[in-house]
């Protein structure tokens, strides 16, 4: 179950970091982050609320406190990586923003959460050399219309503070989590707090309307599906750290960009190279070792 639910949070990464990044390109980041964050927090709570009026959950506020850092730094991260995705190629900038991953790896391994056996080694090695590979772009110009892939500086700077707020939030999660599936969904409710208090307080401090911009009823529900997907995803990460290994279930949730890259590919012509392919596939070898261990 953990390595399903950690692939689950990584298809829905990778379908709302498409969507976040595109409307990025259009849109103020700070509105963006602010209303697909928003979008969810009422209705997530409402749930927890619900059963906990009914018993059927106790909420931990330990769980809540240790969410809300989580999120407080994932939402930091998210805003430079859509910042990264609006001024970078989609087809890369998410492998590069990936390699947080090793923090919470190393977390994992350090505190002894992880056997170590050789399939596990095998696979987080496969996995993130994959990821690695998946970063690197031709840097030519291609002959046959799509769109080249090419890294600034800058962009690589905004993605090592994504990396960095990625791993937090993994980290965070796995202890906020517990080992219930209803632990799980407090936690997430704690990292919808922590994100939501952070944009606010940026959209205060630089005067930004967090609706300014949005272009009418169509742009408001891309923006609410990009936080559907962002909540989807942290809650089925929270259920595969709550029930599975945090080196494992990190490594396999950081697959969203071969999604991400997927869909560039698709819908904005953005070519992958050869290394990056091999990447993907070294990514999705690890995978399976890990699900076979």
């Amino acid at each position: 179950m953990p390595i399903a639910f950690s692939l689950l949070s990584s298809l829905l990464w990778g379908g709302g970091d498409f969507l976040g990044g595109r409307a990025t390109r259009r849109l103020p980041v700070l509105v963006v982050l602010a209303v697909s964050q928003i979008a969810m927090l009422a209705l997530l709570w409402l749930v927890i609320g619900s059963l906990a009026a009914t018993d059927r959950i106790a909420v931990d506020g330990r769980a809540v406190v240790v969410g809300m850092l989580g999120g407080a730094a994932g939402v930091i991260g998210l805003g430079a990586f859509y910042r990264a995705l609006a001024n970078g190629p989609m087809s890369v900038v998410p492998p590069i923003a990936a390699a947080g991953v090793a923090l919470p790896v190393t977390v994992g391994l350090a505190t002894g959460g992880t056997p170590v056996t050789a399939l596990v080694l095998g696979g987080l090695v496969l996995a993130v050399v994959g990821v690695v590979l998946s970063s690197i772009g031709e840097g030519s110009t291609p002959q046959d219309g799509s769109v080249p892939v090419r890294v600034s500086a800058r962009t690589l700077a905004l993605c090592a503070v994504a990396a960095t707020g990625f791993g937090l939030i993994f980290v965070a999660m796995d202890r906020a989590a517990g080992s219930t599936t209803a632990s799980a969904l407090v936690a997430t409710g704690g990292v919808r707090l922590g994100s939501v208090g952070v944009v606010l307080a940026a959209a205060l401090a630089t005067r930004t309307r967090p609706w300014s911009g949005v272009e009418g009823p169509r742009g408001a529900l891309v923006l609410a599906t990009i936080g559907v997907l962002d909540t989807g995803a942290n809650l089925s990460f929270a259920i595969a750290a709550a029930h599975g290994q945090l080196a494992v279930v990190a490594v396999v949730g950081s697959l969203y960009p071969a999604v991400t890259s997927a869909l560039a590919h698709v819908y904005l012509k953005e070519r992958l190279g050869r290394l990056q392919l091999v990447g993907v596939v070294l990514a999705l070898g690890g995978v399976s070792l890990l699900a076979l261990r």
